[in-house]
């Protein structure tokens, strides 16, 4: 079992922070929990683990790495719908790594990549999203809801035999295509392993403030695809709904001075441009991190406005759990706390040789169904193409 985080290296060049050798790892489930390390089961449950965070002080140190995985559908238990979770769903992984260092790709695996090949197995119904879309544009009309943000998973499968790392090399082989938050973790005892190319912040800490950067609107990386970015009222109003739902989530924290410090700035993926603003609040350090949890999970742009009502909606409209799609994933080492919102984020199945990807997209009443659907389809294109081709 490991973890490897992107971290830019001082003379900015891509580096890794590589964690191993786990002498802590629990799978939470709603009623029980399992132990990755010896198999065992225990009664502690998910309310056993939430309790462990509201523990954890933000100005805690970790001189071992502590990672954390959060599946979307574990956001239910803050909004009191906890009964939405069926009792099978993984809702929260948690390690404890003794060992960490930065390190170079080739460091860590040596000799010729074999790029896996995936071939697709199922892709979203635009019949099934049209549906979806409808019901959701009702919902606005009427004043239930101000934006909601509808996914659906990809499903592909790879023929030869591989091993983890000759994914995470063929999806980070380009330096340039690295999302910030970029992750891998490999769960050993279970062949599988999550994967994200997230350039998305949910929360992080930087001294006595917590910040978080929600990203809203996506457009083809083409020429003048910013300048039209810019000038588009539903792209514009879209990112400023969001932000203020993530302004008055942080303000929920601590004190209830979030403020806004950037608003619409571009943020270039591969084959897309997005918008996103940045949001900061002062923090003491003795608030917990199950109080950060329980203000600002899951992240708005991954949910919509208001959150609550919208996270029913979508339990109702998607055709399965998002699972650690639309999660988080955290990583508390030392002087660093930083969490990312999992977006461009798959799970892979060894075993099975089957990956699983979501994508989605913000819904408003501007939005049209077809320019919506292309959107899920181009998101998709930026996170599988390496395996494409």
């Amino acid at each position: 079992m490991w973890s490897l985080f992107a971290q830019q290296g001082p003379d900015r060049d891509p580096g890794y922070l590589y964690c191993h050798r786990p002498f802590v790892a629990r799978l939470h489930y709603k009623h029980h929990t399992l132990d990755l390390l010896n198999g065992r089961k225990s009664r502690e449950g998910v309310a056993g683990f939430l309790a462990g965070l509201g523990q954890i002080q933000l100005g805690a140190t970790f001189n071992r790495p502590k990672v954390m995985h959060l599946a979307y559908e574990l956001g239910h238990f803050f909004n009191g719908d906890g009964h939405l979770v069926a009792g099978h769903l993984p809702l929260a992984v948690e390690i404890e790594y003794l060992e960490a260092r930065h390190v170079g790709m080739a460091e860590l695996w040596e000799g010729p990549v074999r790029c896996p090949r995936l071939r697709f197995l199922e892709v979203p119904s635009w019949k099934r999203y049209q549906e979806a879309f409808r019901r959701v544009q009702q919902e606005l009309q009427a004043g239930n809801c101000y934006q909601v943000n509808l996914t659906a998973p990809f499903y592909l499968a790879w023929d030869r035999k591989h091993r983890p790392s000759d994914f995470v090399r063929t999806l980070w082989a380009d330096p340039a295509r690295m999302g910030a938050y970029a992750h891998a973790t490999w769960f050993s005892t279970m062949g599988r392993m999550l994967l994200s190319n997230s350039p998305e912040c949910l929360v992080q800490r930087r001294g006595d403030e917590l910040y978080s950067m929600p990203i809203k609107g996506t457009l083809p990386d083409e020429p003048g695809a910013w300048e039209r970015m810019r000038a588009s009222a539903k792209e514009r109003g879209e990112l400023n709904m969001i932000t203020d739902l993530v302004r008055n989530d942080l303000g929920r924290v601590h004190a209830p001075v979030a403020r806004v410090r950037a608003r619409q700035r571009p943020l270039r993926v591969p084959g897309l441009v997005h918008q996103y603003s940045v949001v900061a609040a002062p923090v003491s350090p003795e608030v917990s991190w199950g109080r950060v949890l329980e203000c600002l999970f899951p992240g708005g742009s991954v949910t919509g406005a208001p959150k609550r009502r919208v996270m029913r909606l979508l339990h109702q409209l998607e055709i399965e759990p998002r699972g650690m799609y639309c999660g988080s994933t955290w990583l508390a080492h030392r002087g660093t706390l930083a969490a990312s919102i999992n977006i461009r984020t798959a799970e892979l199945n060894f075993s099975a040789r089957e990956l699983c990807y979501g994508a989605g997209g913000g819904i408003t009443l501007l939005s049209e169904e077809q320019a919506e659907f292309e959107e899920l389809m181009r998101k998709s294109e930026s996170f599988l193409s390496p395996f494409l081709a």
